[in-house]
């Protein structure tokens, strides 16, 4: 069993008193904004919509967190910030909850604030996700957008 598979019975229980659940990600698909060891914030999915960060359970039972990048007649294309591969038609049923906060370097950060806002909007621009994707490709890290979008 994998780290994921052992907390889904935590976060469906959760989930089932109305309750939100924090747990650690692994992973560099959402690099910059989130890496691995920062904690994340669910809560069960009621409505979605473009932009928003879910996790999600693929056919092959595996456990995603990525964004949602378009909302289809009766599924969704998800792809990580860091990524150049989307995923198209996953299914609401697919879906287990929604980032409503997480936490990086011990400072929570609300899906809500303003500081996110444009970072979402700047990762939904198709051009700027191709040139972070090649920034990140070559190693270059000391750019100051890079810098500023980390510390989001």
């Amino acid at each position: 069993m994998n780290r994921m598979e052992d907390i889904y019975p935590f976060i469906l229980e959760a989930f089932s008193k109305d309750l939100t659940f924090t747990f650690p990600i692994h992973g560099t698909s959402m690099l910059p904004m989130l890496k691995t060891g920062d904690l994340v914030t669910i809560k069960k999915v009621e409505s979605l919509q473009k932009g928003d960060i879910v996790l999600f359970r693929r056919f092959d039972e595996s456990f995603v967190l990525h964004r949602i990048i378009r909302v289809n007649n009766d599924s969704y294309d998800i792809v990580g910030d860091h990524q150049g591969i989307v995923e198209k038609n996953v299914l609401f049923g697919q879906m287990i909850g929604v980032v409503i906060s997480y936490n990086k370097n011990g400072k929570e950060h609300h899906m809500k604030n303003l500081r996110y806002k444009i970072y979402k909007a700047l990762v939904r621009i198709t051009l700027l996700r191709k040139i972070f994707g090649r920034i990140f490709k070559w190693g270059i890290r000391n750019i100051p957008l890079y810098y500023l979008l980390s510390q989001l």
